[in-house]
């Protein structure tokens, strides 16, 4: 028997492939970012010049405030439990067909 892959099936693995790189991709950025924060933080602490710590400071408000807005923009990740939970809450063509048969 071969097996069929219905329209809306592909939709949604797509859907859930271009949420999957997404929320990698902002993952990844994250942890640049955290990465980021952590050296510069102790470069601020070493530093002795003035100017450089100035500098170095306002790097790090930048990686803060970066984190700080991909954190709330990740809904992604909502929408990523809600298409699995959708997917096998969802019987498949062979699970319906075997409840017939019992």
């Amino acid at each position: 028997m071969s097996h069929f892959t219905s329209p809306t099936e592909t939709a949604e693995n797509s859907q859930l492939a271009k949420l999957c790189v997404s929320i990698r991709g902002k993952l990844q950025f994250m942890d640049y970012l955290i990465r980021a924060a952590l050296a510069d933080s102790e470069r601020f602490e070493e530093e002795t010049d003035p100017g450089t710590r100035i500098f170095i400071r306002q790097l790090i408000e930048m990686h803060a405030a970066n984190l700080r807005s991909e954190s709330q923009n990740m809904r992604l990740i909502g929408d990523l439990c809600e298409i699995l939970e959708n997917l096998v809450e969802t019987p498949t063509h062979d699970e319906t067909d075997a409840g017939d048969d019992a």
